[in-house]
């Protein structure tokens, strides 16, 4: 009787197959954080290269090596004299108009979301789906009606002008009203109001430091939405001291190839739209873990 021979297995076992499988997903999951990470950094490592140059530098070095001689110096000093001084009133009014319109669009957005999603009332539902449709209006359709109505009003050219439209978010309302319902458990506001809180009270001590991360959310993206916001001011804004940082390097950015414009700006506009993303670089660790809890709450919840 002869013996059978053993065979010889030609497939990974399981377990080690499973490794294999899960390493290859982390190796692919890396290298494509790691070509997004370039792909976002390298601007503004150029930036930081750039803004060290003056103008004969900037065409006779390296692109993405900074100079011999840094002019750092030098170009601030030129960034906040040339042309009138025009760029500190522009970094001033950026930040007026982010943090004034990001403060009141996120308390409205919270009360307004907040008010959906845990009261009953009388057209509750068409306010809602007014909301949501208003999503499907793109903003620029909006800015000539809102020209023609400031104008009326007498706001046109004011700073009350640019950040009252801006104060009104329906994406923020709506982003609240799906936070507010799965961050405030309902048992949580009867309790407090057997306990004889009032509405106003149980809001405040209750339902806002639960509502935190998602409002710091909401606060960021609006702070970004109007310190990156263009059209509107274009459109809006007729003095250039009033001018943000967008609208304002953006004229500096068109007479770069004008003829007979002077002395190209290269270096003030490089300088200028390095220190207009800094805000972003700085905000974000700060509130970098609110962000994240009130942008995986729901999905936590669920």
């Amino acid at each position: 009787m002869t013996a059978v021979p053993a065979t010889v297995p030609t497939t990974v076992p399981g377990p080690r197959r499973y490794r294999l499988a899960s390493r290859a997903k982390a190796t692919a999951g890396t290298a494509l954080a790691v070509v997004v990470a370039a792909y976002v950094l390298a601007p503004i490592y150029w930036l930081v290269v750039a803004s060290s140059k003056n103008t004969g530098q900037l065409f006779n070095t390296s692109t993405f090596l900074p100079p011999a001689h840094l002019s750092w110096a030098s170009n601030f000093s030129l960034l906040f004299s040339v042309d009138g001084g025009y760029f500190k009133y522009w970094l001033v009014n950026s930040a007026v108009y982010a943090l004034v319109t990001a403060l009141a669009a996120t308390a409205i957005s919270t009360l307004c979301g907040y008010a959906l999603a845990k009261y009953e009332f009388k057209g509750r539902r068409l306010v809602t789906g007014l909301v949501v449709a208003s999503f499907l209006v793109p903003a620029t359709a909006l800015v000539v009606p809102l020209f023609l109505l400031e104008h009326d009003l007498g706001l046109v050219n004011s700073y009350e002008g640019l950040i009252l439209p801006l104060v009104v978010y329906p994406f923020g309302v709506y982003f609240m009203l799906l936070f507010s319902v799965d961050a405030v458990p309902d048992a949580l506001l009867d309790a407090a109001r057997v306990d004889g809180a009032g509405e106003l009270r149980t809001f405040w001590r209750v339902s806002r430091p639960v509502l935190m991360p998602g409002m710091v959310t909401l606060f960021l993206l609006d702070f970004i939405g109007t310190w990156n916001n263009y059209f509107l001011p274009l459109v809006l804004l007729g003095s250039t001291t009033k001018f943000p940082l967008t609208v304002g390097l953006s004229a500096w950015a068109s007479e770069l190839n004008l003829p007979g414009a002077g002395q190209p700006l290269y270096p003030e506009v490089i300088l200028g739209s390095l220190l207009s993303v800094l805000p972003m670089l700085v905000l974000f660790p700060f509130l970098q873990k609110y962000i994240a809890r009130g942008l995986t709450f729901g999905a936590v919840v669920g």
